[in-house]
């Protein structure tokens, strides 16, 4: 009888394809990943400028920028000076298609029986929401807080040390040895002289019936550096990590507290922050338990005032400037760069370019 034999791959040569394949998907792993990083910072380019088109837009409207949240808000009768306000994020919501929560709002007046509007007046309507604007896809970090309060991964600029002091701003309520900035130890050293400080733009509670969305921040003429010249708002969507680069630690102002957060109205521009930064170590630095980044005992849940920008993009951080326009910041930057970048009126206007 004939026979037919059959042909196969023998075990050698079966090892050696499984190894040639093993090898294929080992060299083309990283050009995945990396092309999936592409597709993230881009979504998150696209993110600041949304957010770039919406400060644009807000401007056009109002005349002015919205502030970092101090001013924003009355507590209820009798009224209180120390309230914490509103964000310059839930100003935005009209420009970043977010008309439905937005028009849910209730705003505070001065006698009336509302609770404030910065954080726990509107909990239903904070609670749950999510701004996509203000989301990073490379981020890693938890987005809800203890009260279930999304934490946004982009704060505006207050400013940066050591350039912090300087003379009043015009209207200004509360003075402090005749200056506005102070260094507190709880949370470290807060300014102004950014984009995006606390303070709003002169009619304070103190004095004012002005509340909510009539409370606003600085004009663009404000910022006298170049609107391409400086900082609006950073990404802060990595952890930061001590000196060893190990047990990262999410130290983002808002993270206890929500994205709707803003500063503490009669405290003015020295107290915390909480969706605001004062630039004080280079982006992604390894600081983790230095001043205005660690918790400080009783102050614990505070919100430091200098962490890092930080990303879990390779090499740096995005950033977007005054004129709308969005920028790679690299971590490697000059700390007096970085610093003139951050602050609007140092007359020293600089390109990190």
């Amino acid at each position: 009888m004939r026979t037919t034999k059959r042909s196969g791959f023998t075990l050698v040569e079966l090892l050696v394809v499984i190894a040639i394949i093993g090898t294929l998907v080992g060299l083309l792993l990283p050009a995945v990943q990396a092309a999936r990083e592409a597709a993230r910072r881009s979504q998150c380019s696209n993110s600041l400028k949304q957010q770039g088109l919406a400060f644009q837009n807000c401007h056009d409207a109002m005349q002015a920028f919205p502030n970092g949240g101090a001013g924003t808000s009355w507590w209820a009768t009798p009224y209180s000076a120390e309230t914490w306000g509103h964000s310059q994020w839930v100003r935005l919501l009209p420009y970043m298609e977010e008309n439905g929560p937005y028009s849910q709002l209730k705003w505070c007046s001065k006698g009336g029986a509302v609770l404030s509007s910065g954080w726990d007046g509107n909990a239903a309507v904070w609670q749950n929401m999510r701004v996509k604007a203000l989301i990073c896809p490379s981020s890693s970090l938890k987005n809800n807080g203890p009260w279930n309060n999304f934490t946004s991964s982009y704060y505006g600029i207050a400013g940066a040390v050591p350039m912090q002091f300087g003379p009043m701003p015009s209207g200004s309520f509360q003075s402090t040895a005749g200056m506005a900035f102070n260094d507190d130890g709880a949370w470290g050293i807060t300014s102004g002289r950014g984009m995006i400080p606390n303070y709003g733009n002169g009619t304070s509670n103190v004095s004012g019936d002005a509340v909510g969305p009539q409370i606003l921040g600085l004009k663009m003429s404000a910022c006298s550096d170049g609107t391409s010249k400086t900082l609006m708002v950073g990404e802060m969507s990595g952890l930061v990590f001590g000196a060893p680069g190990t047990e990262g630690q999410d130290r983002r102002p808002s993270r206890n507290w929500g994205w709707h957060m803003g500063g503490l109205s009669g405290w003015r521009d020295w107290g915390p922050h909480t969706n605001n930064v004062t630039l004080r170590y280079a982006p992604n630095a390894k600081v983790l338990g230095q001043p205005g980044v660690k918790d400080w005992g009783a102050w614990a849940d505070a919100s430091p005032a200098n962490p890092p920008l930080t990303s879990s993009h390779p090499g740096g951080v995005m950033t977007l400037r005054v004129d709308g326009s969005v920028q790679f910041m690299n971590d490697g930057i000059d700390l007096q760069t970085m610093t003139l970048l951050a602050v609007r009126d140092d007359g020293q206007p600089v390109s990190d370019d």
